[in-house]
């Protein structure tokens, strides 16, 4: 055992300062016990709102304890193994494996390796055919769980599909209920199966043809054929909001607050918009009383949404919370609805830098994913923040798009530059916008969006496209260009698409210790498969078990009439 491991965990909990009220845990020893896991450090775990949420969420259930668990620091693995420390839990420091369940929080498909180092870690079996009656029950949910769980299928016991806010009543009772029996895991995943919004893979089979599609994929007894997905229809029921700050965060002392979920917009590309579907928001009221009582904690409230400038009552809201003299913080503004009192009020807020996603360098290509806005617009919204002082701006852009032409690509550092000129033409005195962050992110179609059925662009192409892009910029000081590595935005394809056959390469991976050439040359299965096929509307796809709440059909005509603009040039 590492008592340096140990110091360190109650450093990190004795840093923390509670916002909502939270259990003694000692008082509810005896209890169901969950172990709560996020697939990333405890740096980047607590600034994501649903994982907190979730932690709040299990902790107001009776007869439960929820306590936190994370990946390890990069140089804390080796001296878990080292020590042979197995992996433990942040409040009480016990071991991971001694715990009823083991949730996984799943964000980001990249993140599934870690998966299996932590369950490695805590001494757990991997595959859920190996694991007995001694051992935790592997639960996972999340936004990249919402999508397509498949590949994580061989590994996990059950699978939240759906909001939390719907699902962790039902889930708890029906775990406790369990546990006080005194019922075999087996009759245990039964009940759990029977819950709206549960998927339990081992009651579900799956066939293959010969040339690598799926055959069939059935439910096994009264299984419901399909899994629904379960979403709070009032959120005004819940108020998501940290119930927990830290400085050793990414989002240092933020308090978060979620306005809204989903998005009107519909834009093709966007996973937000169709796995949160339908769009929602909360009162004004609830949410300005949320944001006070983190005052004299947190150092400023972040707006957590995924259009925060389209909430329709952002200005009063805004208003009111920097009357409280709290700041905010804006993730990102959308230009078409960015008006003059918004940008006022982001920079009273003591906001300097501002994120914009144009997504696309060309009016066709905007047109093609459906964004919405012109160029015309773009640059507007840049004058409205350099106006009043904005001097970085972050945009944010996608390459490998479908019936994405050089042009298109080109279009980027074309209207990289307008915006630039256009930022510094309007800004005031002496102090002129001095930087411009272009971020280049290679585009990865997902599950239950219209370019669920598109190919993943070639390596060599993405490659190539972003070479473009910088060197339009090699001379000037001030725009930077970031990007992204195209080969994990390949393997993101890979899990994000993929069916229950991808585990075997996530489990070869984990063996050869990250090495995924070596796991793609090792695995009789061709990953190409998954990335750079095209689908048909007939073929069976690995997530069509999955009811998202709006037909296939209509994800397919979005599709069709993406490709027709795309074929207007």
């Amino acid at each position: 055992m590492s008592r340096r491991l140990f110091e360190k965990a109650r450093r990190l909990l004795s840093q923390e300062h509670p916002l909502l009220p939270l259990p003694d845990f000692k008082d509810r020893r005896g209890g169901l016990s969950i172990a709560l896991a996020y697939l990333n450090r405890y740096y980047t775990a607590m600034s994501n709102l649903g994982f907190q949420a979730v932690y709040w969420l299990f902790n107001q259930e009776p007869g439960t304890s929820c306590q936190r668990v994370f990946l390890p620091d990069p140089e804390d693995i080796p001296e878990y193994r080292r020590t042979d420390t197995p992996l433990f839990s942040l409040e009480s420091q016990q071991p991971v494996r001694s715990f009823d369940i083991l949730a996984f929080s799943v964000s980001y498909e990249n993140d599934y390796p870690h998966l299996l180092t932590m369950m490695d870690l805590a001494g757990i079996p991997l595959l859920r055919k190996d694991r007995n009656e001694a051992d935790p029950l592997v639960l996972a949910g999340g936004a990249s769980i919402l999508m397509n769980p498949e590949p994580l299928a061989d590994f996990v016991d059950f699978f939240v599909i759906g909001e939390a806010e719907e699902t962790i009543g039902p889930l708890a009772h029906s775990l406790r209920k369990g546990r006080e029996k005194g019922l075999s895991k087996e009759t245990r995943l039964h009940d759990l199966a029977g819950l709206e919004g549960l998927y339990v893979p081992q009651f579900y089979d799956v066939a293959y043809r010969p040339d690598g599609t799926i055959d069939f994929f059935m439910a096994q007894k009264d299984f419901p054929p399909r899994v629904k997905k379960v979403w709070l229809k009032d959120l005004n029921a819940s108020v998501t909001v940290s119930p927990i700050v830290t400085s050793n965060t990414e989002l240092s002392n933020m308090l978060l607050l979620e306005l809204s979920r989903g998005c009107r917009r519909g834009c093709r590309f966007c996973a937000g918009c169709y796995a949160y579907f339908p769009y929602r928001h909360r009162d004004a009221g609830l949410l300005e009383k949320a944001a006070v009582q983190g005052k004299g904690l947190a150092e400023k409230v972040g707006l957590v949404g995924a259009a925060i400038s389209d909430y329709p009552g952002i200005l009063p809201l805004g208003r009111r919370i920097l009357q409280e003299e709290i700041p905010l913080s804006f993730s990102s503004l959308r230009v078409d609805s960015l008006s003059p009192e918004l940008a006022d009020l982001a920079f009273r807020s003591g906001q300097r830098t501002v994120t914009l996603a144009p997504e696309a360098g060309s009016e066709r290509m905007r047109r093609v994913i459906k964004k919405g806005f012109t160029e015309e617009t773009i640059l507007k919204a840049v004058e409205i923040l350099a106006e009043r002082g904005f001097n970085t701006f972050r945009l944010y852009f996608m390459v490998g798009l479908p019936q994405e032409s050089k042009e298109d690509v080109k279009g980027i550092i074309d209207l990289t530059r307008k915006v630039q000129h256009h930022a510094l033409v309007r800004s005031p005195g002496k102090k002129k916008a001095e930087r411009i962050t272009v971020s280049l992110n290679s585009f990865v179609p997902k599950p239950t969006t219209p370019f669920q059925w598109h190919p993943f662009d070639d390596l060599s192409g993405l490659n190539e496209k972003m070479k473009w892009v910088k060197e339009g910029f090699r001379k000037d000081r001030n725009i930077i260009v970031t990007a992204d590595l195209p080969k994990w935005a390949y393997l993101q394809t890979v899990l994000s698409r993929g069916d229950r056959r991808v585990g075997k390469l996530l489990l070869t991976a984990h063996k050869l210790g990250g090495n995924w050439p070596q796991a793609y040359r090792s695995v009789d299965l061709n990953p190409d498969f998954y990335v750079y096929r095209p689908r048909t509307f007939e073929e069976i796809l690995p997530w069509d078990f999955i009811d998202p709440g709006m037909k296939k059909e209509f994800l397919w005509e979005e599709y069709q009439k993406a490709l027709q603009e795309g074929r207007k040039g």
